[in-house]
């Protein structure tokens, strides 16, 4: 029977690796057509017809491909409905700097890894993290957790000429100033490194990031070794300052701490083996980010003009729509951008007048 259950998924992963080698190849469609291989997997998208195919049927049908993809079969039998488990391998896959694509089918998860790093990755599916456990009592005094980094981590002192001119540019920048206990830490610490795991930015290098498609009161603060970035709402919702990680999906975050204090606590105490939050209970919620309609089309307009016209032979298989399909779809250009991206089309519908962020917190 289908598994749900999201711990016993990750306990119970089983990993097979297949011995071939894999690619990953796009074609027009009248090219697919001619081609007399198999391919593994085949799905149609606006701009061709995407195939990931054995490498040897690739160089024998003369296909241009980049790289080699090794194929791991998660033998568990996870359930299509099942929440986070995708999520939570490609997290610990990323978080060892190998990028992974992933295939859902009926039965099984499927997961397609550079070929020069699948011993790696089989590693990590067969001994997954254990529970992060604190090795000691949580500390709530930023003030006690300054000297433990400088002594046991690598640190900058600050440089009080340029600690003014940042405060005063983070105000600006992100309409609200910095929350005490930040504040306190910035004033001390600069270019932080825990563990060669968390980076905890210079305040400049943390107001150049880019921001465009977050709220304006995020400010993103601590690099992961992912290249993933944690960020601080400094307009203080609901009384807090939740801490988001903005590695973890597209516009739908997972909030790992209330506090800058608590975060660096709590990284500091877990050490340096895997992030605290991978145990669910460690994670207060949710931050859905809402962009504005400008931001979104901006960020989609390339994939939006590359739908071409509805002048398709058939209507659109939406539900009550009347509009005919484009090229290499059963849908509309509208319900074709939201059956690929998830989120509303921003080129037929409303969207927030400004980017904002909607939690969902435990209580």
């Amino acid at each position: 029977m289908p598994e749900k259950n999201l711990r016993v998924l990750l306990s119970s992963i089983k990993p097979r690796l297949h011995d071939e080698q894999f690619v990953f190849c796009s074609v027009l469609e009248r090219e697919f057509k001619k081609l007399t291989i198999q391919p593994i997997c085949m799905f149609r998208e606006a701009e061709g017809v995407s195939l990931i195919v054995a490498k040897s049927d690739a160089d024998s049908a003369s296909l241009k491909y980049d790289g080699t993809w090794s194929l791991i079969t998660c033998e568990v039998n996870s359930d299509l409905n099942a929440v986070g488990f995708i999520a939570a391998m490609s997290k610990m896959i990323s978080d060892a700097g190998i990028s992974v694509n992933t295939v859902s089918a009926f039965h099984h998860d499927h997961l397609f890894v550079p070929s020069d790093r699948v011993e790696e990755v089989m590693l990590l599916l067969q001994e997954p993290p254990q529970k992060p456990v604190p090795k000691r009592d949580p500390i709530d005094n930023i003030r006690e957790l300054i000297p433990m980094i400088f002594s046991e981590h690598r640190a900058h002192k600050a440089l009080g000429s340029l600690l003014s001119q940042g405060h005063a540019l983070i105000t600006s920048k992100f309409g609200e100033p910095l929350p005490p206990d930040m504040r306190i830490f910035y004033e001390r610490c600069s270019d932080v490194k825990i563990f060669d795991r968390y980076s905890i930015l210079s305040l400049q290098k943390a107001i150049d990031v880019d921001r465009s498609q977050l709220p304006r009161s995020w400010f993103p603060f601590c690099e992961l070794p992912s290249g993933g970035l944690i960020a601080i709402d400094l307009s203080e919702p609901n009384g807090v300052y939740p801490i988001i990680d903005l590695d973890c999906g597209d516009f739908d975050y997972i909030v790992i701490a209330l506090s800058f204090t608590e975060f660096l606590d709590k990284i500091l105490a877990h050490g340096q083996d895997s992030n605290y939050w991978i145990d669910h209970s460690e994670q207060y919620g949710t931050a859905k980010v809402h962009l504005k309609n400008s931001q979104v089309r901006k960020k989609y307009e390339e994939y939006w003009d590359l739908l071409g016209p509805e002048n398709g032979s058939q209507r659109c298989m939406a539900d009550a729509c009347e509009n005919k399909n484009v090229k290499l779809s059963v849908f509309c250009r509208q319900h074709q951008f939201e059956q690929v991206h998830k989120v509303p089309c921003p080129f037929t519908s409303d969207a927030p007048a400004d980017t904002l962020a909607e939690y969902v917190l435990k209580e």
